[in-house]
């Protein structure tokens, strides 16, 4: 069963993740290979991504708020602010639709209540947001770039800023380091549409039918209230005078949610009470029946019930499905993610030369053919089983099947089928489709190797971008850098130098993309 993500697990995974960026040493390599070997004891079975990722978070979760040393992390400080603010909106829209509710039914014994005031101002808003909300759901699937470049985006800043501002009451109790890296966390996570985009927009989906929930619980609060407590009178009127059996016939057409299981007079008035209820002013309300008056308030309450919170609530119901839908679709094949995947399952290396044997003194005296080459003994781990499709530029004349092998040496990774790019866009894109469908792959890893002393030009990462769209919106793109030609005759290039790989590093970060990445390859 695949481990059941939740979003503030996924702020304390990029958080932890730009920790493990930032140091990058040998004993947080050790450690995440330590934290997958557990899980694989526990796990035998062929392991998950998405389980392993929730294993590894558990346990730096662990690491990091163990000790004297206590660190709140940002999925902690984001429930905590979300809880906070998903009360403080509850309570003010509750009072809120409480106190309107209130106003509206107030009675001094001379004038009834309005009823068509009430349906007006308590229902007809909530009634257009609704049908706002309606029409923004058809045009965004209609236009989906409606919902990605328009509504996406502003929930996204909106959640920032929010965000932001609540975490600034909460700033005592942070380092000024742990500030700055929360706020980072907080503005990456709200530009990677591509990979959280959809998610971050429910929490604030959802708080919105919290309050709409909460007003309509006020208005039904404040309406039983004074209904119980004062004997409150409710009539109709209007300046265009229509006929009572006219008003009846609206009345029945909006009790139709209701009336299949109530009957008048509990369901809606009867035209009898409608037209005793008429009100008129210069007559005032001395010709009219008490119990006629009285007979509008459970048509008010259920049209607040079926109009105002019964939506509410299904839609409350339906954000809460989709988020849940959303983070289980999540497939955790973004950069980071998909570099520590590999280096808690890419094999163990160890370089050692070759002893020589001690009880042979003379074979060791003997004159040798040259010094001996160092020896690597690999030791890999069981991973996803995850394979990748090779491209190696025809122009940088590599044995493709070299370059497959360093690869597997390096991070583990199978090469399920091998292309020589040409440069040209459209034919390399062709070669990888149809290498995806003959290996039966979909959305997986594409490594690309690079000749890193070539510089980033436009038409390069416009190749890069047209290969990793053809890949998949989810594929992990690997750039493979490699330096010059070795000068030996070796059958890989050597490794990239620090200028190279910086230089390299800074273009692919300014294409945005958070399924590129970048690493050195080399004999």
């Amino acid at each position: 069963m695949a481990a059941l993500w939740q979003i503030h697990d996924l702020m304390d995974l990029e958080y932890l993740l730009r920790l493990r960026a930032d140091a990058d040493n040998a004993g947080d390599a050790a450690e995440d290979r330590r934290i997958y070997l557990e899980y694989v004891s526990f796990h035998p079975q062929a392991p998950d991504r998405r389980s392993v990722l929730k294993h590894w978070l558990q346990a730096r979760r662990q690491n990091q708020t163990a000790g004297e040393n206590q660190e709140m992390l940002p999925g902690q400080i984001y429930a905590q602010a979300m809880r906070m603010a998903g009360w403080l909106v509850f309570f003010a829209a509750f009072f809120a639709g409480a106190a309107l509710a209130g106003s509206l039914l107030s009675y001094g014994g001379t004038t009834p209540v309005n009823v068509f005031t009430c349906l007006w101002v308590l229902l007809v808003p909530q009634i257009l947001l609704l049908a706002l909300l309606a029409a923004a759901s058809v045009l965004s699937r209609i236009r989906p770039s409606f919902g990605k470049n328009g509504l996406y985006v502003l929930i996204s800043a909106l959640l920032r800023r929010l965000a932001l501002r609540l975490m600034g009451w909460i700033s005592p109790r942070l380092s000024r380091q742990q500030q700055n890296r929360f706020q980072e966390i907080v503005g990456m996570v709200g530009r990677s549409r591509t990979v959280y985009g959809k998610i971050f927009f429910w929490p604030v989906f959802n708080t919105a039918q919290l309050a709409g929930i909460a007003f309509n619980l006020g208005v039904l609060a404040a309406m039983l209230m004074r209904i119980t407590l004062t004997d409150v009178a409710f009539g109709w009127q209007s300046t265009l005078r229509p006929d009572p059996q006219t008003v009846y016939a609206i009345v029945e057409f909006l009790a139709a949610p209701w009336a299949w299981f109530l009957e008048p007079p509990v369901a809606h008035p009867t035209a009898a009470q409608i037209a005793g209820s008429k009100m008129v002013l210069k007559e005032g309300i001395y010709n009219l029946a008490s119990a006629d008056l009285a007979s509008w308030w459970p048509f008010l309450c259920f049209s607040v019930v079926f109009y105002g919170l019964v939506p509410r609530v299904v839609l409350l119901g339906i954000g809460r499905w989709q988020q849940r839908r959303h983070l289980a679709r999540l497939k955790f094949t973004h950069a980071a993610c998909d570099r520590l995947l590999l280096q808690m399952t890419a094999p163990n290396v160890e370089t050692r030369s070759p002893q020589p044997d001690t009880q042979d003194t003379g074979a060791r005296n003997k004159p040798g053919p040259g010094p001996d080459k160092p020896q690597h003994t690999h030791s890999p781990l069981p991973g996803p089983g995850e394979s990748v499709v090779l491209m190696v530029p025809e122009e940088a004349a590599m044995d493709i099947s070299a370059v497959a092998e360093e690869i597997r040496n390096r991070t583990g990774l199978e090469t399920a089928a091998g292309i020589s790019a040409t440069g040209d866009s459209d034919q390399d894109v062709k070669q990888l489709v149809r290498a995806l469908e003959n290996a039966g792959m979909n959305q997986v890893r594409v490594a690309v190797v690079i000749e890193a002393w070539q510089p980033p030009i436009r038409e390069n990462l416009a190749w890069i971008r047209r290969i990793r769209t053809a890949a998949g919106p989810t594929a992990s793109l690997i750039l493979f850098l490699t330096g010059k030609p070795d000068q030996t005759g070796g059958p890989l290039p050597g490794m990239p130098d620090k200028t190279e790989l910086v230089t390299w590093q800074q273009a692919v970060n300014g294409l945005a993309d958070p399924y590129i990445r970048v690493e050195s390859l080399g004999g």
